[in-house]
């Protein structure tokens, strides 16, 4: 098994985040370190993409590749995907992100690197994507949902990125979905974030609200 980086959000200033990242990269060499680069939607302008090209060259991180499941989708692309030392999942609509994995059958890909131990990072709606489900999201936004609420199930858990922006009536809400369904739900606030070491070990770092089940 892999790594798996569930960041909050990733704002270079936060000192959890410089954190999680200095622990990301070690052991490698900037020069040596391929990033593959999934948007959680449609970026034909490339704006969002670049954003993060910005945010790794502050490493001295050139190599930074886009892997479109849009329209520029090429299945031709994923073993150069699986080559990568590092697979960036964007920030985002969770649901509408789980809609383009499917879509373009990347669950399977996305597994086979994890399984050959690959490190994954996933961004605020990225890193719900590592969890169990993006039930949390749909809490959030209210009503029912068409879109699939499953997410690449990597962990036990569900993440709750920017938990320092939620009011008190949907954190009580969080805790009644977690007592409810039997879910452990890690809460992380704005520059927090997990690390889930080979082994399943989770590592927490900064300010994390463990939200435990009862049952």
């Amino acid at each position: 098994m892999g790594k798996l980086f569930f960041y909050s959000d990733q704002v270079s200033e936060y000192p959890g985040n410089q954190r999680m990242d200095k622990m990301l990269f070690d052991g490698f060499d900037p020069n040596n370190i391929k990033i593959g680069y999934i948007p959680s939607t449609d970026d034909k302008e490339r704006n969002y993409f670049q954003t993060k090209v910005n945010y790794y060259r502050q490493y001295g991180i050139t190599d930074i590749r886009f892997f479109d499941l849009y329209e520029d989708f090429d299945s031709w692309q994923e073993e150069d995907l699986l080559s990568c030392e590092i697979i960036h999942l964007s920030a985002g609509n969770p649901i509408e992100f789980r809609a383009a994995i499917k879509k373009r059958r990347m669950e399977n890909v996305l597994w086979q690197y994890f399984n050959q131990g690959g490190i994954i990072v996933g961004v605020s709606g990225g890193a719900v994507q590592l969890g169990k489900s993006a039930n949390l999201f749909q809490l959030f936004i209210g009503g029912s949902s068409d879109g699939d609420l499953g997410t690449l199930d990597f962990v036990d858990f569900e993440f709750l990125p920017h938990f320092n922006r939620w009011n008190d009536d949907f954190k009580q809400s969080v805790l009644s979905y977690s007592e409810s369904n039997g879910i452990t739900v890690y809460a992380g606030n704005d520059g927090d974030g997990l690390i889930v070491h080979e082994g399943g070990k989770v590592e927490m770092i900064g300010d994390i609200v463990v939200i435990e089940n009862k049952k």
